[in-house]
């Protein structure tokens, strides 16, 4: 993921400069023909200004539209973060010193549900990952499941339930850390929503196509006013309308392993760490960060 402190311009340059440069070279050509050769290729300017003013407003909604998926996906993986310290935090307060390495285990399998939950919602299959964090019992569980990280939230689950049951955990305090499962089961439930919910396919290919449009009218309707000065502008005036429909398309699939993706991989690492600071584990690695140019 790219954050506001490390963004590279030149990534999003990359993105568009083979249509910046068409449109500068369309632009020099329709100078040329207009100017040299009398073609008679302008166009009004009052038709195109209502043209940019049409695409203004549709802009401004695409990227809206791309940037609440976006911002639903953060608020998600927030919630996580939240409801993970919660439970690592109370399963060791409820349990107890005499009941250290149960509550090992079930924190464990919350860190591993965090780590799963990244790879199910890029569709990173295998489960190898798991191998470190659980035991080789529910190693060969997992292995056999297709939905890991709900497979996971029924283990401790199960766990918890069978602690009550053995009179180790009381029945409010289980309804208190089955809620927080129920919580984390709601943020896999959103995230997969934004995952199968791709962003309508009529709504980014049309506005994608009127801004090429656009693009391409532009040095039309400046070519009679601004003559050889028409190439500047209109690659400026491109270039806006591009960047724009660049930064939403970036921006739509929040869980595709782009650049502004939601750091998925970076946040369940930094989870861990919190979870085995709860647990007293030391050393601690330090926390990761992301990278400019970089989605983890």
């Amino acid at each position: 993921m790219i954050v506001e402190t490390n963004i590279r311009a030149t990534h999003m340059f990359r993105l568009i400069a083979k249509w910046i440069i068409i449109y500068l070279l369309l632009s020099i050509v329709v100078c040329i023909g207009y100017l040299e050769f009398g073609w008679r290729i302008a166009i009004p300017e009052t038709e195109i200004a209502i043209m940019g003013t049409a695409l203004s407003i549709l802009m401004g909604f695409r990227v809206d539209a791309a940037y609440k998926r976006w911002w639903e996906a953060r608020i998600i993986w927030g919630a996580v973060v939240n409801n993970s310290r919660t439970f690592a935090r109370e399963v060791k307060g409820f349990l107890g010193v005499a009941h250290m390495d149960t509550a090992r285990e079930l924190i464990y399998r919350q860190i591993g549900f965090v780590e799963s939950m990244g790879k199910h919602l890029r569709r990173q299959g295998g489960v190898e990952h798991l191998s470190r964090l659980l035991s080789p019992q529910d190693y060969e569980t997992v292995k056999s499941k297709k939905h890991v990280p709900n497979t996971l939230l029924m283990m401790n689950l199960r766990q918890l339930s069978d602690l009550n049951e053995a009179g180790k955990l009381n029945t409010y305090l289980l309804v208190q850390l089955e809620t927080i499962l129920q919580n984390l089961t709601d943020e896999l439930g959103k995230a997969e929503r934004i995952k199968n919910t791709p962003f309508p396919v009529p709504y980014g290919y049309f506005s994608w196509l009127l801004v090429h449009t656009f693009a391409c009218l532009i040095p039309f309707a400046m070519v009679k006013e601004l003559g050889y000065a028409t190439p500047i502008l209109a690659m400026v005036i491109s270039f806006i309308f591009l960047i724009i429909e660049q930064i939403a398309i970036q921006i739509q699939d929040p869980f595709e392993g782009q650049p502004n993706d939601t750091p998925m991989t970076t946040i369940a690492k930094n989870i861990e760490i919190d979870l085995k600071e709860i647990l007293g584990e030391y050393p601690l690695p330090e926390p990761l960060k992301p990278k400019a140019g970089v989605s983890m």
